[in-house]
C-alpha cells in the first residue's frame, strides 16, 4: 500500500483536480484518506498515515482552552500515529501545545502563515484608526441617542505624525506598517534582524524598546508567542508609555500581562486598547476589560475573512507538492 495523506473531505471535494494533478506528477505519492468526525481507523491504516492536512474546516469551533470534537478526533488519529513524517496546519502561529508535541516527536509542521496576514493586519488598523479617531465615543453617544459632538480635551489628535512602534515584522506586521504609514503615521519595526524593510521608518532590535515607550502613541503587538515574548508588555513597560498612547494585540494574550493591562486602562494611565487575544479564551466574563469605555475587543477572530480558508489551502498544496519532490517546505516551524 502507498502511505497515506490525511485530509478532511471538504477539502478533497473542492480542491479534487489539484489534488489529483499534484499526486499524478509527483516521483512520489499518496493515497488520500479522507478526514471526517466519526472516522474509524484500524491499527494499520493508522501506521500508514505519513502525511496530514489540519485544514480550517477541522479546526472550526476550536478555542484556546478546547477543541472541537474534529479537531479532536483528528489529533487523536495524529497522536496514534508511528510513522507520521509531516503536518500542515492552517493557523500561522505555532505556539499551540498539539503543534509542540507533533514538533517534538520529530515531525516535521508547516504553518498557513500568509494566508490571514491581511485580514488580521487590517483588523488591527480597523482597531487603532477606531480608537484613534474616537469612534467608541460616538457609538456610546449613539446608544444614547445623544448629539454629542468630541470637543475639548476628547478631540484625537491628527494621525498624521503620530507614531507606531510594531513589534514583530512578519506578513502580518508588514500590512500593519502599510497601511499605517500610507495614513501617515511614522512606523518602527521592532525584530531581532534590524536590517531596514519596506514600510518601516525604522527598524531597531527588542533591546530599543524601552527607549520607544516614553515617546509613540502605539505599540502594537504581532510577534509569535515565544519564552522571550511572553510577558514582553509587562506593568514595568506599561508604566513607561504615555497616558495618550494606546495598545493593540492581534498576536497572543500572554505577550502582555493582562491584569497590568486592564489596571492601566482603568486608571486611565493608557488612553485605549484594540485586543483580538488574551491570556484565558473566551474571555471569562468576569473580566474588568469588558467594561471598560476605552477598550475594543474582538473574540480572537481578526482573521475571519472569506478567502482565508481558500488562501491557506493553497499554501498547503504548493508545499504538497515540494514534500513529494524531497523540496524545501515554506513556512516550516521549530519547537519553541
Amino acid at each position: 500500500m502507498k502511505p497515506t495523506l490525511l485530509i478532511s473531505s471538504k477539502v478533497i471535494s473542492e480542491f479534487g483536480p489539484r489534488l489529483n494533478d499534484i499526486l499524478a506528477d509527483a516521483p512520489k505519492t499518496f493515497e488520500l484518506l479522507p478526514f471526517a468526525p466519526g472516522l474509524q481507523l484500524t491499527p494499520a491504516a493508522i501506521d500508514n498515515i505519513e502525511a496530514a492536512y489540519y485544514s480550517r474546516d477541522i479546526w472550526e469551533g476550536t478555542e484556546k482552552s478546547a477543541l472541537s470534537p474534529a479537531a479532536q478526533a483528528f489529533w487523536d488519529i495524529l497522536d496514534r500515529t508511528q510513522n507520521m513524517k509531516w503536518v500542515a496546519v492552517y493557523s500561522a502561529g505555532t505556539d499551540q501545545k498539539r503543534y509542540q508535541d507533533a514538533m517534538k516527536r520529530g515531525i516535521r509542521l508547516t504553518t498557513g502563515e500568509g494566508a490571514q496576514a491581511d485580514a488580521v493586519g487590517l483588523a488591527a488598523v480597523a482597531g487603532v484608526l477606531a480608537l484613534a479617531r474616537g469612534i467608541p465615543y460616538w457609538l456610546a453617544a449613539q446608544q444614547r441617542r445623544e448629539w454629542s459632538p468630541l470637543r475639548g480635551k476628547d478631540v484625537p489628535p491628527d494621525i498624521p505624525g503620530q507614531t507606531a512602534v510594531i513589534v514583530g515584522m512578519g506578513y502580518i506586521g508588514t500590512v500593519i506598517a502599510r497601511v499605517l504609514h500610507a495614513a501617515g503615521m511614522k512606523t518602527i519595526g521592532i525584530r531581532r534582524n534590524a536590517e531596514p524593510a519596506e514600510h518601516f521608518d525604522q527598524v531597531l532590535p527588542p533591546t530599543a524598546l524601552d527607549g520607544l515607550l516614553p515617546t509613540c502613541d502605539w505599540v502594537i503587538i504581532a510577534c509569535p508567542l515565544t519564552p522571550e515574548t511572553r510577558n514582553l508588555i509587562d506593568a514595568g513597560r506599561l508604566a513607561l508609555m504615555k497616558p495618550s498612547a494606546g495598545i493593540a494585540n492581534i498576536a497572543r494574550g500572554e505577550i502582555i500581562d493582562e491584569a497590568a493591562l486592564a489596571a492601566a486602562l482603568g486608571a486611565r494611565r493608557l488612553r485605549h486598547a484594540y485586543l483580538d487575544v488574551f491570556t484565558t479564551e473566551p474571555l471569562p466574563p468576569g473580566s474588568s476589560l469588558w467594561d471598560l469605555p476605552n477598550v475594543l475587543i474582538s473574540p480572537h477572530n481578526a482573521g475571519a475573512s472569506t478567502g482565508t480558508y481558500a488562501r491557506g489551502v493553497e499554501i498547503f498544496l504548493r508545499n504538497l507538492s515540494n514534500y513529494l519532490r524531497a523540496q524545501a517546505l515554506e513556512n516550516e516551524a521549530s519547537v519553541t
